[in-house]
C-alpha cells in the first residue's frame, strides 16, 4: 500500500528526488566587546551562584515554615481525677 502512495506523490511531483542546494552564507561579524573572555565567564558564574542561592533560600524558608514546631505540652493531672487512677 505504501508502495503505491510513493508512487503517486513521485510521479505527482509533491516529492523530490534531488538534493537540495545549499547557500553558504557569509562569514558573520563579531562585535567588539567591553568585557574579556574572563570577565564574560566571572559574569556567567555570579548570576548562576545568584539564581542558585536564591532557589535553596527559598527552598529552606517553605521547609521552616512548614515544619511542625514540636513544642513540649506539660502534662499536668486534671485536678477531679482520682490519685489512685493516675
Amino acid at each position: 500500500m505504501y508502495k503505491k502512495i510513493v508512487i503517486i506523490l513521485l510521479l505527482s511531483g509533491l516529492v523530490s528526488t534531488q538534493q537540495p542546494s545549499f547557500v553558504i552564507p557569509e562569514a558573520r561579524q563579531q562585535i567588539e566587546h567591553i568585557f574579556s573572555e574572563p570577565e564574560i565567564i566571572g559574569i556567567i558564574y555570579a548570576v548562576m551562584l545568584g539564581v542558585i542561592v536564591t532557589i535553596l533560600s527559598f527552598a529552606l524558608c517553605i521547609g521552616q515554615l512548614t515544619k511542625k514546631s514540636s513544642l513540649p505540652v506539660p502534662s499536668s493531672p486534671p485536678e477531679d481525677a482520682d490519685s489512685e487512677v493516675l
